[in-house]
């Protein structure tokens, strides 16, 4: 099999690592090629991008084949995107005095 993509070898131990969000090898039969797919998500190098990575690989005795999408924003978008629709809540510690009602987060 592929070294998944060297570049997440090479680089050693960093915050550039991506997140594995799922990662799944299959072996349908003795004489079939193992199907292996992961999904990444991560950071470009300069951080300005998030990137989501799905990569798939048959591989058999006889043959390898292999394919990587590769989709990515600007880690900007996304952020505005997840606070104008992500659900919010709200914590904070146990001395400051509660919110008026005039003052809650609006979208």
């Amino acid at each position: 099999m592929k070294a998944l993509h060297s570049r997440y070898t090479d680089e050693g131990h960093d915050a550039r690592y991506p997140l594995i969000l799922s990662q799944r090898t299959t072996a349908p039969e003795h004489d079939t090629p193992l199907l292996f797919q992961e999904f990444c998500l991560g950071l470009a190098n300069d951080q300005s991008q998030i990137v989501l990575r799905r990569y798939f690989e048959q591989y058999g005795p006889s043959r390898s084949q292999w394919v990587e999408y590769v989709h990515s924003i600007p880690t900007a978008d996304l952020i505005h995107w997840i606070m104008t629709h992500g659900q919010l809540h709200i914590e904070c510690s146990d001395n400051t005095p509660p919110l008026a009602a005039s003052t809650t987060a609006r979208t």
